[in-house]
């Protein structure tokens, strides 16, 4: 877990993001908040566990549901798919999720490789070609999806083989998402254009957010490897139209 004055800001990010104030964190059991700007557009229920809360975000016509079902849930069972799923009134097999959040600042970044990759257009061929090689839910992973999202490229015999993406975290560009060509993997590829983007974000950003499924090893081993620290996971689960 992040310490001292890194998770204090990643605790603070948390906070904004979701709507609340900062001692809410520290109160077990689950709380619905009113999100913070960017989650107030999601048409979907969003569910945090950050210290000892499990915040709850979802539109206002699935409050009272929520409720219910957040004070029927033994606490060791708030941050589950089922409760999310059961809150927005979908399959549990819809619920994306759980990824974890992972932080670092210019005290705990470590750039274990030389930065690579270039600035690329999101109109760019071989984007859309790199996109067709790892499939959908890697490039949703990334971020990938977002339109606003800064993109750089590591670009080898007239193809990408490994990309990164800089979406908007407390208005900036400044939360990292990664993908590399099956092709091309194992080779570092993916750290050099995370070092090179957090190497050209974090003056101005100051804190840098690295979100990743709890599944992807690989992911998360690149993040820790370049100094980012654990602090709260999400669940998602989107709604029909």
């Amino acid at each position: 877990m992040v310490i001292g004055e890194l998770e204090s800001a990643a605790a603070a990010a948390w906070a904004e993001a979701v709507g609340c104030n900062l001692r809410l964190l520290g109160e077990p059991g689950g709380h619905l908040v009113p999100g913070g700007a960017r989650l107030g557009d999601l048409n979907g229920v969003y569910l945090a566990a950050v210290r000892a809360a499990v915040l709850v975000y979802c539109p206002s016509r699935l409050q009272p549901r929520a409720a219910d079902v957040l004070a029927s849930t033994a606490p060791g069972q708030l941050f589950t798919a089922g409760t999310c799923a059961r809150i927005a009134g979908v399959d549990p097999g819809e619920v994306f999720g759980p990824s974890w959040h992972l932080f670092t600042d210019a005290a705990h970044f470590v750039p274990v490789a030389g930065g690579a990759g270039r600035r690329l257009d999101r109109g760019d061929p071989l984007l859309a070609e790199l996109r067709q090689a790892c499939g959908e839910s890697e490039w949703a992973e990334g971020g990938f999806a977002d339109p606003d999202g800064v993109i750089y490229a590591i670009e080898e015999d007239g193809s990408l083989a490994a990309a990164g993406n800089l979406t908007s975290f407390r208005g900036y560009p400044a939360d990292i998402g990664l993908l590399t060509r099956p092709d091309a993997r194992g080779r570092g590829l993916a750290t050099r254009v995370a070092v090179q983007m957090i190497s050209d974000a974090l003056p101005a950003a100051g804190i840098i957010r690295y979100r990743a499924l709890v599944t992807n090893s690989p992911s998360l081993a690149i993040a820790r490897s370049l100094g980012f620290a654990a602090c709260g996971q999400n669940l998602i689960a989107r709604l029909p139209g």
